[in-house]
């Protein structure tokens, strides 16, 4: 699982150094997958192969020729790069992934439990405050799918 908030930066070779509590969730594979976040909140997401396969799961089943098939097949494989880690766990990230989260030097790693995503500090501040006011103003949105996992009908019945 990917957990927490990890600030980096790209060094003067052009490399990142991944979190190691992130290439833990990774499971030692020295490579990840990374792209645009598809709804345009301006970072990269990514993850190890178990996400790929879930994508490749749900999209294949899927008609080939579905819009929606198409668009989110284009946003996360059209658009996302393979990305490979040395023995230290260094990574070079590609430009315009870069320029598409607004990244220059300065980054935050942020856990998103199955996935991480990769910000621009001043970007993740306002999406964290935007996302924090959304939580306090649904305190109960969480209470149906809450119950469900508990075989309950959320209503606080069996």
């Amino acid at each position: 699982m990917f957990l927490s908030t990890v600030e980096g930066s790209i060094d003067g070779r052009g490399r990142v150094l991944v979190p190691s509590s992130f290439r833990t969730a990774l499971e030692g594979a020295s490579r990840f997958f990374l792209y645009p976040i598809a709804e345009g909140g301006g970072c990269l997401e990514g993850g190890g192969m178990d996400l790929m396969q879930s994508y490749r799961k749900i999209f294949s089943n899927l008609h080939p020729n579905d819009v929606n098939r198409r668009a989110n097949v284009m946003a996360i494989f059209s658009n996302g790069s393979e990305i490979t880690m040395d023995q230290a766990g260094r990574a070079n990230i590609p430009a315009n992934l870069l320029r598409e989260a607004g990244i220059e030097k300065e980054l935050l790693f942020v856990g998103a439990m199955d996935r991480f995503q990769i910000w621009n500090p001043e970007r993740f501040a306002s999406y964290r405050q935007d996302m924090s006011s959304h939580a306090t103003q649904n305190p109960d949105a969480l209470a149906v799918p809450f119950y469900q996992s508990l075989g309950q009908d959320g209503q606080g019945g069996a």
